[in-house]
């Protein structure tokens, strides 16, 4: 029946451990037979019947190629799985000399003498190595062991038997009393212990399964919500096209026609409007600068934000009252991933917005720097300020814009304001290289 389960199980599942055992089983049979056989002749002396010391070698041959397989131990004990490998070409070596003597027509009392040896010899070699699989701690390779420590009991048992001094009482007419029993005995247990780990094996394999079941769900959902991320930055990178560039380029096909007719009627206000055409234009460039920088996957160090945000600062003060004072030294070499630098930077492109349109400000300071593991990005001015009456006091589109993507970046967002003493918008986040990917700073920050 364990023949039969094996050979079921090899072609469910198609793996050579199953058919080896099988195979194994069937061996064992065939060679028990030949002892209960041999046990019954008068002149019957161990390793003497040639079938038999053939399929019994063979079974063994079987019974470590497949423990080899079962166990796995090269990856965590180089050393044992040698010795496994010795093993089997041990029983393999056993055979070659069995069949020489059996062929040579060598007298049986040398032939089960050199038989005795070799598989004494090669059982003190499997008892070696009991104790060595035994410390790999592993469930299932503990019922291997215990199958094992069985098995070979029960071969030395028998062999020894054969020369114990009452071994003549027990070759009697009751095969009970043969010392083959004891092997048989040994190999009962072997089975049975080789179903417990098995069935062991099977439902950690099942949890193993269940287990990368969840992961693949989870990692289905984070990238799920990678998609909606990705899907948010085209909207905004649709929305900036749309409103911005669009508009922008529409100014210029309307102050172009303008400036046509002007240029006929009225030269002195064409200038104006040339000159209208060209901030306009230049303003056009700024932007697509911005879009294309943010898209760029090789602009991902806080240092190459900070240029670009330089750069932008400057480009929308150039021709306001305000005067601009940056502070943006960054260091360390953090690292930004595409869609926490397009929110951080389109959050601190509002911030100054916010100051040219609202604040009436003489002065506006633009700060940057990371400050044990936290970044701080901070805009001020000493425009006319405001009242902040509570956290949900000021609701405009461009306050509320700022906030979404200050919780994005899994980050803080405060606006402290007084009227007459100007306005501060702090935003801070921590930096820590556990920061998932999708939120500011990606896996690969090499500072923390």
């Amino acid at each position: 029946m364990m023949a039969l389960y094996a050979l079921l199980s090899f072609v469910q599942l198609r793996k050579p451990i199953y058919w080896q055992y099988a195979l194994y089983i069937v061996c064992m049979i065939i060679d028990m037979q030949f002892s209960d056989e041999g046990y019954g002749r008068a002149d019957y002396q161990p390793g003497a019947f040639y079938p038999e010391t053939f399929v019994e070698s063979l079974a063994y041959v079987l019974y470590v190629r497949f423990a080899i397989l079962f166990i796995n131990p090269a990856p965590q004990d180089p050393l044992t799985y040698r010795l496994m490998k010795l093993l089997m070409v041990g029983f393999g070596v056993a055979l070659a000399i069995d069949t020489v003597l059996w062929m040579a027509n060598v007298p049986i009392p040398i032939r089960s003498t050199v038989y005795m040896g070799s598989r004494l010899l090669i059982c003190g070699v499997g008892l070696v190595l009991i104790p060595r699989i035994f410390r790999l701690r592993n469930p299932v390779v503990s019922y291997f062991v215990a199958g094992s420590l069985l098995l070979i009991i029960g071969s030395v048992s028998a062999l020894l038997t054969n020369y114990m001094p009452f071994s003549e009482h027990m070759m009697s007419a009751d095969a009970m009393r043969y010392p083959v029993v004891a092997l048989q005995i040994g190999v009962v247990g072997e089975v049975l212990c080789f179903t417990l780990g098995m069935s062991l094996r099977h439902r950690r394999n099942e949890q193993e399964k269940i287990q990368y079941q969840a992961q693949l769900i989870e990692q289905l959902r984070d990238n799920e919500q990678k998609q909606e991320k990705l899907k948010r930055i085209r909207d905004d990178i649709s929305r900036d096209l749309h409103d911005d560039i669009g508009g922008d380029l529409n100014s210029l096909n309307v102050l172009s026609q303008v400036a046509a007719r002007q240029l006929k009627t009225e030269p002195g206000l064409a200038i104006d409007t040339i000159q209208t055409i060209g901030q306009t234009a230049r303003q056009v460039v700024a932007t697509m600068r911005e879009i294309i920088w943010s898209l760029n996957a090789a602009q991902t160090s806080l240092e190459s934000f900070s240029y670009r945000l330089r750069e932008t600062a400057r480009i929308l003060f150039e021709h306001q009252p305000t005067s601009l004072h940056l502070s943006l030294d960054i260091d360390d070499d953090w690292m930004l991933p595409a869609e926490g630098r397009r929110d951080l930077f389109l959050m601190t492109k509002e911030m100054m917005h916010n100051v040219i349109r609202h604040a009436e400000a003489r002065n506006v300071y633009v700060s940057m720097h990371v400050e044990k593991q936290t970044l701080y990005l901070i805009v001020r001015d000493d425009g006319r300020g405001f009242a902040v009456l509570g956290q949900d006091s000021h609701t405009g589109n461009g306050l509320r814009s700022m906030q979404q993507r200050a919780s994005a970046l899994n980050g803080e967002l405060s606006l402290t304001s007084q009227p007459g003493l100007g306005t501060t918008a702090c935003f801070q986040c921590e930096l820590t290289a556990e920061v998932p990917v999708s939120e500011i700073l990606s896996d690969s920050v090499t500072g923390v």
